[in-house]
């Protein structure tokens, strides 16, 4: 599932993410993180202020110029201008909600491989896009800043810090980008499934709020009713 994800990541990165803005986003947090590179290095110069030895110094400014950059990029927008098809039921959709699946689109995104009914194909081949850009631009915006933090985290373990919680506490966050890298594979694998099911005949699916009623009165039939 994790490839599939990574997959579909590449693929909707163009649908999801606006190219100018990503590319002006990366320059300005690439001369900022070098900037503040040259700065600390001016400093340790000036102060030693990361340490005296030879390897530590070098390792905590690395880890700190560059969480300054991956910081400041998740900071710029980056989302491409909102598709006015991005709609439910003709409802406008916010496509940086997670939730913008219905519950009985949601039912075929867990572990085991999703058997999609005929009623729900049409469903789940409208909303799969929504949940896919959705998620495109979550790992796109919390994966930098999470993994800039966590190299500041190991930054302030590594130049004295005496207590691991933040470390592991900023780590768990990291983690959870391959879990929703995770997710986009599972909504494509729902959205493959869907289109291997034969659409409903022309009379549509039947409705969801259809209920069984029993004929008041006799329950006998005359011939022709």
């Amino acid at each position: 599932m994790f490839r599939l994800g990574w997959q579909v990541f590449r693929t909707r990165s163009g649908d999801a993410l606006d190219a100018a803005r990503v590319r002006r986003a990366v320059w300005i947090s690439a001369i900022v993180a070098v900037v503040a590179l040259a700065g600390l290095v001016v400093l340790q110069v000036a102060f030693g202020w990361a340490g005296h030895t030879t390897v530590r110094p070098v390792v905590v400014i690395a880890l700190i110029g560059t969480a300054v950059g991956l910081v400041l990029f998740a900071c710029f927008p980056i989302a491409s201008a909102p598709d006015p098809a991005a709609t439910i039921n003709g409802r406008q959709v916010r496509p940086d909600e997670r939730l913008a699946a219905r519950d009985s689109v949601q039912q075929y995104f867990g572990r085991r491989e999703p058997t999609v009914t005929s009623a729900d194909r049409e469903a789940v081949l409208t909303d799969v896009p929504l949940v896919q850009r959705a998620l495109v631009r979550r790992i796109a915006r919390f994966g930098p800043v999470w993994l800039g933090m966590a190299l500041l985290a190991t930054a302030a373990l590594l130049f004295g810090g005496h207590h691991g919680f933040a470390f592991v506490w900023m780590f768990a966050y990291v983690v959870s980008v391959p879990g929703m890298v995770v997710q986009l594979g599972r909504a494509e694998r729902a959205r493959l499934a869907a289109l291997a099911v034969p659409p409903f005949p022309d009379g549509g699916a039947p409705s969801a709020d259809r209920r069984r009623r029993d004929p008041l009165g006799s329950k006998i039939r005359l011939p022709g009713e």
